[in-house]
C-alpha cells in the first residue's frame, strides 16, 4: 500500500512540474502576443521525444539535439535568454531524463550551455516540416510551415534565373555531412565548458568526467578522454603561441 501511495506521489509531482514549465512558457508568450506554440514544439512539450516512431535499429535524436532545438525556437520566437532558461531547464529535467543516462544536475548544466551557446551564436530555427529530426506532429496551417515554403520557394525563382547551361540536369546532389559537421555544435559547448572548467583550475581527470556526464561529444562523436582533452588544450595552445586567435578556450592550466 505504502508503494503505490509513494508512486502516486511521484506522478502528481512530475505533473506539477510539466504544468509549471508548460504554465510559465504560455504566460510569457502571451506578452508578446504569441497565441500560438507550433505544432512540434506543443508535440515535443507533450511528449518529449516518441520512442514509438521509430524503428528499433533507427537511430534517434538526443537529448542534446531537442535542447538545442526547442531554445533555437524560443530565440525565435523573441524570448530573451533568461526567459528560455525559466522553462527549458526545467523541461529537459522532466520530458527528457528518460532518454539520458545524465544526471539531473548534469541536464541542468548542460542544458544552461545550450541556451549560451544558442542565444550567442547566428543558430536558426530550422523547421523541416514532416520530415523533421523528431518525428513531432507538424501541420501544414502552422505559421512556420508556410512561412518556410515561401522562402524556399523564393530560393528557387532566385536559382531560375541564371543561364540553363550553368544548371546541371538530372543531378541530386547526396546531403551528407561530415562526422565533425554533425558533433560541431557539441563540440563547441564543450570547449566553453573546458574553458570555464580550466579558468576554475579544475582537474583535467574531473572536466573530462563532467563532459561525458552531460553526453557532449568530440569532433568526431566520441566520448572524451584524458587525451583527448591533452590534446585540445595542447592545440589550444599552440594557436595562441603562432598568433592565430582562439575565442573556444584558454589554457592557462
Amino acid at each position: 500500500m505504502r508503494f503505490c501511495v509513494l508512486k502516486a506521489d511521484c506522478r502528481e509531482e512530475t505533473t506539477m512540474k510539466d504544468t509549471l514549465f508548460a504554465t510559465t512558457l504560455a504566460a510569457m508568450l502571451r506578452e508578446r502576443g504569441e497565441d500560438a506554440i507550433y505544432p512540434c514544439i506543443q508535440d515535443l512539450l507533450d511528449n518529449g521525444l516518441t520512442l514509438a516512431r521509430f524503428s528499433y535499429r533507427e537511430a534517434k535524436p538526443q537529448r542534446q539535439d531537442i535542447t538545442q532545438y526547442m531554445a533555437a525556437w524560443s530565440k525565435h520566437v523573441g524570448l530573451e535568454a533568461e526567459e528560455c532558461r525559466s522553462w527549458l531547464i526545467e523541461y529537459c529535467v522532466v520530458m527528457l531524463s528518460r532518454i539520458s543516462k545524465t544526471s539531473l544536475s548534469g541536464i541542468r548544466h548542460s542544458t544552461k550551455s545550450n541556451i549560451k551557446y544558442i542565444y550567442r551564436s547566428d543558430v536558426p530555427f530550422v523547421c523541416e516540416h514532416e520530415n523533421n529530426l523528431f518525428r513531432a506532429k507538424c501541420f501544414k496551417d502552422c505559421p512556420a510551415y508556410a512561412a518556410i515554403i515561401t522562402k524556399a520557394c523564393d530560393g528557387k525563382n532566385e536559382t531560375s534565373k541564371e543561364p540553363i547551361s550553368a544548371q546541371p540536369a538530372d543531378v541530386v546532389e547526396p546531403q551528407v555531412l561530415p562526422v565533425k559537421a554533425i558533433y560541431r555544435d557539441q563540440f563547441e559547448i564543450a570547449l566553453r565548458l573546458v574553458h570555464d572548467e580550466t579558468k576554475k583550475g579544475t582537474k583535467k581527470k574531473l572536466i573530462v568526467q563532467l563532459l561525458n556526464e552531460q553526453g557532449l561529444k568530440t569532433k568526431t562523436g566520441r566520448r572524451w578522454t584524458y587525451s583527448t582533452l591533452y590534446a585540445e588544450l595542447r592545440k589550444a595552445k599552440g594557436n595562441q603561441v603562432a598568433g592565430t586567435p582562439n575565442q573556444s578556450m584558454d589554457t592557462d592550466v
